[in-house]
């Protein structure tokens, strides 16, 4: 039941579109044109794991259409809902990556991240192939951050009362 419902949240906040808008397409210039942002403050929203960009081969900074559009609901974030780096960064930390991925329990038991950290799972990750061999800028995860930033309190208290109920389940003394 919890794995269903955690399905169709996903489904909701995971972003349309095939793979052509992962595809690197823009430098880091062209998005801050695009975004009225500096290049040191992307290069900032990067270094807080915030956004993972794709490298060149020389080591330039390239971003896809689905990059610009995460940097754009960043800047939403902060002016909209009043957070700042910090707080969306701890905020995608609580994404609960095993319950969204619906991993066993054998790679729970072996995910050094399993159980939450102070950074997202990305950035955790970082430099290292990811869990489960995954490439962190296609996860599920990594993806649908920042499209539900205003639902994960309310999903962090749904899979927790859930769990509860699972746990401890209340025994009723009418019989029901």
């Amino acid at each position: 039941m919890m794995n269903q419902r955690v399905s169709f949240w996903v489904s909701r906040h995971v972003p349309k579109g095939g793979d052509e808008l992962l595809e690197p397409v823009m430098n880091i210039g062209e998005v801050a044109h695009r975004t009225n942002l500096s290049g040191a403050a992307l290069r900032r929203y990067e270094a807080m794991g915030l956004v993972i960009f794709h490298r060149s081969e020389n080591g330039y900074r390239k971003m896809s259409l689905e990059d610009l559009t995460r940097i754009r609901q960043i800047r939403r974030l902060i002016r909209k809902m009043g957070l700042n780096l910090e707080g969306i960064r701890r905020i995608w930390a609580m994404l609960p990556c095993w319950e969204i991925k619906s991993c066993s329990e054998r790679s729970r038991a072996s995910c050094p991240f399993f159980g939450g950290r102070n950074e997202p799972c990305w950035e955790f990750f970082k430099g290292l192939s990811g869990c489960e061999d995954y490439n962190c800028r296609t996860c599920e995860v990594y993806r649908m951050a920042p499209w539900c930033t205003d639902d994960i309190k309310r999903l962090i208290i749904d899979l927790s009362n859930v769990q509860l109920s699972i746990e401890n389940p209340v025994s009723r003394k009418d019989g029901a």
